[in-house]
Protein backbone atom coordinates (compact mmCIF):
# COMPACT_ATOMS: atom_id res chain seq x y z
CA UNK A 1 0.00 0.00 0.00
CA UNK A 2 2.76 2.44 0.96
CA UNK A 3 4.79 1.50 -2.11
CA UNK A 4 1.74 2.16 -4.28
CA UNK A 5 1.25 5.61 -2.77
CA UNK A 6 4.89 6.51 -3.26
CA UNK A 7 4.68 5.35 -6.89
CA UNK A 8 1.45 7.33 -7.45
CA UNK A 9 2.94 10.59 -6.20
CA UNK A 10 6.46 10.07 -7.56
CA UNK A 11 6.06 12.31 -10.60
CA UNK A 12 4.29 15.09 -8.67
CA UNK A 13 6.88 14.98 -5.90
CA UNK A 14 9.88 15.09 -8.24
CA UNK A 15 8.41 17.92 -10.31
CA UNK A 16 7.58 20.00 -7.20
CA UNK A 17 10.99 19.32 -5.68
CA UNK A 18 12.86 20.29 -8.87
CA UNK A 19 10.72 23.40 -9.37
CA UNK A 20 11.24 24.51 -5.76
CA UNK A 21 15.00 24.02 -5.76
CA UNK A 22 15.33 25.52 -9.24
CA UNK A 23 13.18 28.48 -8.22
CA UNK A 24 15.39 29.18 -5.21
CA UNK A 25 18.48 29.30 -7.39
CA UNK A 26 16.81 31.88 -9.62
CA UNK A 27 16.27 34.12 -6.56
CA UNK A 28 19.32 33.81 -4.29
CA UNK A 29 22.15 34.40 -6.80
CA UNK A 30 20.32 37.47 -8.16
CA UNK A 31 20.65 39.42 -4.92
CA UNK A 32 23.08 42.01 -6.29
CA UNK A 33 21.32 42.26 -9.65
CA UNK A 34 17.93 42.84 -7.99
CA UNK A 35 19.42 45.44 -5.69
CA UNK A 36 21.09 47.34 -8.54
CA UNK A 37 17.88 47.27 -10.59
CA UNK A 38 15.78 48.61 -7.69
CA UNK A 39 18.37 51.29 -6.95
CA UNK A 40 18.09 52.46 -10.55
CA UNK A 41 14.34 52.91 -10.04
CA UNK A 42 14.93 55.04 -6.96
CA UNK A 43 17.24 57.32 -8.97
CA UNK A 44 14.46 58.26 -11.38
CA UNK A 45 13.65 61.97 -11.15
CA UNK A 46 9.93 61.54 -11.73
CA UNK A 47 9.36 58.26 -9.98
CA UNK A 48 5.62 57.37 -10.00
CA UNK A 49 3.93 57.80 -6.62
CA UNK A 50 2.46 54.30 -6.65
CA UNK A 51 5.97 52.89 -7.17
CA UNK A 52 7.27 54.93 -4.23
CA UNK A 53 4.54 53.48 -2.03
CA UNK A 54 5.10 49.97 -3.39
CA UNK A 55 8.87 50.07 -3.00
CA UNK A 56 9.88 52.60 -0.33
CA UNK A 57 13.53 53.63 -0.43
CA UNK A 58 14.03 52.42 3.13
CA UNK A 59 12.84 48.94 2.11
CA UNK A 60 15.19 48.86 -0.88
CA UNK A 61 18.10 49.95 1.32
CA UNK A 62 17.35 47.10 3.75
CA UNK A 63 17.44 44.61 0.86
CA UNK A 64 21.22 45.05 0.76
CA UNK A 65 21.18 42.99 3.97
CA UNK A 66 21.41 39.37 2.77
CA UNK A 67 19.25 38.01 5.59
CA UNK A 68 16.51 40.58 5.03
CA UNK A 69 16.60 39.89 1.29
CA UNK A 70 16.23 36.12 1.70
CA UNK A 71 13.55 36.25 4.41
CA UNK A 72 11.42 38.79 2.54
CA UNK A 73 11.99 37.64 -1.04
CA UNK A 74 12.11 33.85 -0.56
CA UNK A 75 9.89 33.12 2.45
CA UNK A 76 7.85 36.32 2.27
CA UNK A 77 7.28 36.30 -1.47
CA UNK A 78 8.40 33.53 -3.83
CA UNK A 79 8.11 30.35 -1.73
CA UNK A 80 5.38 31.65 0.57
CA UNK A 81 3.01 32.47 -2.28
CA UNK A 82 3.18 28.92 -3.61
CA UNK A 83 2.98 26.99 -0.31
CA UNK A 84 -0.86 26.57 -0.36
CA UNK A 85 -0.82 25.68 -4.07
CA UNK A 86 1.91 23.04 -3.63
CA UNK A 87 -0.03 21.53 -0.71
CA UNK A 88 -3.20 21.35 -2.82
CA UNK A 89 -1.34 19.66 -5.69
CA UNK A 90 -0.10 16.99 -3.28
CA UNK A 91 -3.57 16.37 -1.80
CA UNK A 92 -6.30 16.75 -4.43
CA UNK A 93 -5.97 13.34 -6.18
CA UNK A 94 -5.40 11.28 -3.01
CA UNK A 95 -8.88 9.75 -2.78
CA UNK A 96 -10.76 11.45 -5.63
CA UNK A 97 -8.58 9.83 -8.32
CA UNK A 98 -9.24 6.34 -6.97
CA UNK A 99 -12.99 7.06 -6.90
CA UNK A 100 -12.99 8.62 -10.37
CA UNK A 101 -10.99 5.77 -11.91
CA UNK A 102 -13.09 3.11 -10.17
CA UNK A 103 -10.08 1.61 -8.39
CA UNK A 104 -11.27 2.39 -4.86
CA UNK A 105 -13.38 -0.79 -4.73
CA UNK A 106 -10.32 -2.81 -5.71
CA UNK A 107 -8.24 -1.20 -2.95
CA UNK A 108 -10.94 -1.77 -0.32
CA UNK A 109 -11.34 -5.39 -1.38
CA UNK A 110 -7.71 -6.05 -0.44
CA UNK A 111 -7.25 -3.63 2.47
CA UNK A 112 -9.28 -2.26 5.36
CA UNK A 113 -10.64 1.29 5.12
CA UNK A 114 -8.44 2.30 8.04
CA UNK A 115 -5.32 1.06 6.26
CA UNK A 116 -6.22 2.76 2.96
CA UNK A 117 -6.92 6.10 4.64
CA UNK A 118 -3.89 6.24 6.90
CA UNK A 119 -1.50 4.93 4.23
CA UNK A 120 -2.56 7.56 1.72
CA UNK A 121 -2.72 10.45 4.19
CA UNK A 122 0.47 9.70 6.12
CA UNK A 123 2.65 9.06 3.06
CA UNK A 124 1.48 12.19 1.22
CA UNK A 125 1.76 14.43 4.30
CA UNK A 126 5.25 13.07 5.05
CA UNK A 127 6.41 13.79 1.49
CA UNK A 128 4.94 17.32 1.76
CA UNK A 129 6.72 17.96 5.07
CA UNK A 130 10.06 16.81 3.60
CA UNK A 131 9.57 19.10 0.60
CA UNK A 132 8.73 22.12 2.77
CA UNK A 133 11.64 21.31 5.08
CA UNK A 134 14.09 21.22 2.17
CA UNK A 135 12.73 24.47 0.69
CA UNK A 136 12.93 26.15 4.11
CA UNK A 137 16.46 25.00 4.90
CA UNK A 138 17.84 25.87 1.46
CA UNK A 139 18.61 29.51 2.39
CA UNK A 140 20.64 28.38 5.42
CA UNK A 141 22.58 25.76 3.44
CA UNK A 142 23.22 28.16 0.55
CA UNK A 143 24.33 30.94 2.90
CA UNK A 144 26.77 28.60 4.65
CA UNK A 145 28.25 27.33 1.36
CA UNK A 146 28.47 30.85 -0.09
CA UNK A 147 29.87 32.29 3.19
CA UNK A 148 26.99 34.75 3.49
CA UNK A 149 26.26 36.64 6.70
CA UNK A 150 22.89 35.03 7.51
CA UNK A 151 20.69 35.37 10.60
CA UNK A 152 19.97 31.71 11.30
CA UNK A 153 17.91 32.52 14.41
CA UNK A 154 14.83 33.32 12.29
CA UNK A 155 15.07 30.17 10.17
CA UNK A 156 13.29 27.85 12.63
CA UNK A 157 10.28 30.18 12.92
CA UNK A 158 9.95 30.54 9.13
CA UNK A 159 10.25 26.75 8.75
CA UNK A 160 7.46 26.20 11.29
CA UNK A 161 5.18 28.72 9.52
CA UNK A 162 5.87 27.12 6.14
CA UNK A 163 5.25 23.53 7.27
CA UNK A 164 2.16 24.25 9.41
CA UNK A 165 0.64 26.48 6.71
CA UNK A 166 1.18 23.82 4.05
CA UNK A 167 -0.29 21.08 6.26
CA UNK A 168 -3.45 23.13 6.82
CA UNK A 169 -4.13 23.50 3.07
CA UNK A 170 -3.12 19.88 2.52
CA UNK A 171 -5.67 18.59 5.04
CA UNK A 172 -8.42 20.90 3.75
CA UNK A 173 -7.86 19.64 0.19
CA UNK A 174 -7.71 16.04 1.43
CA UNK A 175 -11.13 16.46 3.05
CA UNK A 176 -12.62 17.57 -0.27
CA UNK A 177 -10.77 14.73 -2.03
CA UNK A 178 -12.70 12.32 0.21
CA UNK A 179 -16.02 14.12 -0.33
CA UNK A 180 -15.93 14.48 -4.13
CA UNK A 181 -15.89 11.72 -6.72
CA UNK A 182 -13.72 13.51 -9.30
CA UNK A 183 -10.34 15.22 -9.18
CA UNK A 184 -11.36 18.68 -10.39
CA UNK A 185 -13.79 19.67 -7.63
CA UNK A 186 -11.38 19.26 -4.67
CA UNK A 187 -8.77 21.63 -6.08
CA UNK A 188 -11.33 24.13 -7.44
CA UNK A 189 -13.13 24.26 -4.09
CA UNK A 190 -9.90 24.75 -2.14
CA UNK A 191 -8.59 27.41 -4.54
CA UNK A 192 -11.91 29.22 -4.12
CA UNK A 193 -11.59 29.10 -0.32
CA UNK A 194 -7.97 30.32 -0.53
CA UNK A 195 -8.97 33.25 -2.76
CA UNK A 196 -12.02 34.23 -0.68
CA UNK A 197 -10.24 34.03 2.70
CA UNK A 198 -7.36 36.07 1.30
CA UNK A 199 -9.74 38.76 0.06
CA UNK A 200 -11.86 38.99 3.23
CA UNK A 201 -8.62 39.04 5.23
CA UNK A 202 -8.04 42.55 3.90
CA UNK A 203 -10.61 43.77 6.43
CA UNK A 204 -9.12 44.19 9.88
CA UNK A 205 -11.73 42.18 11.91
CA UNK A 206 -11.30 39.23 9.50
CA UNK A 207 -7.53 39.48 9.15
CA UNK A 208 -7.09 36.15 10.95
CA UNK A 209 -8.70 34.36 7.97
CA UNK A 210 -5.85 35.32 5.65
CA UNK A 211 -3.43 32.43 6.13
CA UNK A 212 -0.99 34.08 3.72
CA UNK A 213 -0.17 36.66 6.41
CA UNK A 214 0.97 33.74 8.60
CA UNK A 215 2.73 31.70 5.90
CA UNK A 216 4.69 34.69 4.57
CA UNK A 217 6.00 35.27 8.08
CA UNK A 218 5.58 39.03 8.29
CA UNK A 219 5.40 38.93 12.10
CA UNK A 220 8.62 36.94 12.44
CA UNK A 221 10.88 39.78 11.31
CA UNK A 222 8.99 42.16 13.60
CA UNK A 223 8.86 39.96 16.71
CA UNK A 224 11.75 37.56 16.09
CA UNK A 225 9.79 34.43 16.93
CA UNK A 226 7.03 32.06 15.81
CA UNK A 227 3.42 33.23 15.94
CA UNK A 228 2.49 30.66 18.60
CA UNK A 229 -1.29 31.39 18.96
CA UNK A 230 -1.89 31.22 15.18
CA UNK A 231 0.29 28.09 14.91
CA UNK A 232 -1.71 26.34 17.64
CA UNK A 233 -4.96 27.45 15.97
CA UNK A 234 -3.92 25.97 12.62
CA UNK A 235 -2.69 22.76 14.27
CA UNK A 236 -6.11 22.40 15.94
CA UNK A 237 -7.83 22.85 12.57
CA UNK A 238 -5.45 20.34 10.96
CA UNK A 239 -6.34 17.70 13.56
CA UNK A 240 -10.07 18.49 13.21
CA UNK A 241 -9.89 18.18 9.41
CA UNK A 242 -7.95 14.92 9.72
CA UNK A 243 -10.61 13.42 12.00
CA UNK A 244 -13.39 14.75 9.75
CA UNK A 245 -11.75 13.22 6.64
CA UNK A 246 -11.27 9.90 8.42
CA UNK A 247 -14.90 9.68 9.56
CA UNK A 248 -16.20 10.68 6.12
CA UNK A 249 -14.02 8.06 4.44
CA UNK A 250 -15.19 5.32 6.80
CA UNK A 251 -18.86 6.13 6.14
CA UNK A 252 -18.71 6.89 2.41
CA UNK A 253 -20.26 4.44 -0.03
CA UNK A 254 -18.08 3.48 -3.00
Amino acid sequence: MIHKELADMRLRSIVIFCLGVGFFFTVAPLHRFTLEMLNEYTQLENMPKFLERLLPKTFIERLSDWSFFIYTQWFGKNLGQFVPILAMIMAFPLFARETENGTMEFLLARNSREKVFWSKTSVASLVLIVQMLVFSLLPGIYSWLASKDFKYEYLTAYTVHTIVGSLFWFMLTTTFSVVYDDQVKPILTTVGILASTTVVGIFKPLRFMNTYAYILGGKILATGHTDVPYTLGLLTLIVALLICSYVLFLKKEF
